[in-house]
């Protein structure tokens, strides 16, 4: 931790909530973050599990502080432990291990990289990856192992691209002649990966045939993900492994994206939709709609 000394009251101070159940001194000493089922005395948990069931997994924890749902607090009013109770818990359990914890500060490039282009000094960029010509890469984004970025990509602010991703390779597009001949689509766009997105292991985003293939910031994607030409991406989505976004489909902000998801070519995704796990998608989804299934349909707003 970034300080032996962490204790429960600086915890809560950092959390600005008066919504808290003490039954130890808050001077308690913490040392370190652990799951709920796995935690021993001095150690931090959540549970994000509502009423009676929360409860129950709570009760059984032995950690000395733990994150609860809203819902816990009149299930645990006789509790061992120190709780405080929050909306979110997983959330804000993210939040105190990022504040308090140190981690690693990726910076530099490792002498097997190869550079083409102008890079910040804060961006790390990590053994045998190759950056091209043309290139534009942001303050304080992270570089793993083996990465291509190829000529006339953008990657933003704060990004992480992990090891054996592709971004910026031309994409699947092709016309046939009269005959049968086919004939590849020459692709000069390039790719817009805006601020603070994360990029898992084993993606390939493909660069846009004319215009970018662009993907707003904040967005999350997991590891064997494909993004086609000319897709647009918008703010805050998640795309979960082993989906496939055919080209030029349009995703609005805060979508999700479940695993093993495969969206057709020029399909419009509405913001806040969520496509269910599995999920073929054959037509525009609407916003604020959970479609699922093969071929997709929605079940809820």
């Amino acid at each position: 931790m970034k300080n032996s000394t962490i204790t429960i009251s600086k915890i809560i101070s950092f959390m600005r909530t008066e919504n808290f159940q003490l039954q130890n001194k808050i001077i308690t000493p913490l040392s370190k973050f652990n799951s709920l089922n796995l935690a021993k005395k001095g150690e931090i948990s959540f549970c994000s599990t509502k009423g009676k069931d929360g409860g129950k997994l709570v009760d059984n924890s032995l950690a000395t502080f733990i994150i609860c749902h809203i819902s816990l607090k009149s299930e645990l009013k006789n509790g061992k432990s120190n709780y405080v109770f929050v909306e979110n818990p997983r959330y804000w359990y993210i939040l105190c291990m990022k504040n308090f914890l140190t981690h690693d500060h990726f910076e530099g490039i490792h002498p097997t990289a190869i550079i083409e282009s102008k890079i910040p000094k804060s961006v790390y960029i990590g053994p045998y990856s190759y950056i091209e010509k043309n290139v534009k890469i942001g303050e304080n984004t992270v570089i793993q192992s083996n990465v291509h970025i190829h000529k006339n990509s953008s990657v933003g602010n704060n990004c992480i691209i992990d090891s054996n991703s592709v971004i910026g390779s031309d994409g699947f597009g092709y016309e046939r002649d009269n005959k049968g001949k086919i004939e590849m689509f020459p692709h000069i766009g390039g790719i817009k990966i805006e601020d603070d997105v994360e990029i898992g292991a084993n993606v390939c985003v493909d660069r846009g045939t004319i215009y970018n293939t662009v993907i707003g910031s904040g967005t999350k994607i997991d590891n064997l993900v494909h993004i086609a030409h000319n897709v647009k991406i918008g703010k805050n989505c998640s795309i979960i492994a082993n989906s496939v976004i055919a080209g030029s489909c349009i995703l609005g902000d805060n979508v999700h994206v479940a695993m093993s998801v495969t969206i057709r070519d020029q399909i419009k995704i509405g913001k806040n939709a969520v496509l269910g796990m599995g999920s073929l998608v054959i037509k525009d989804v609407s916003p604020n709609v959970t479609v699922i299934g093969v071929p997709a349909k929605p079940i809820k707003k």
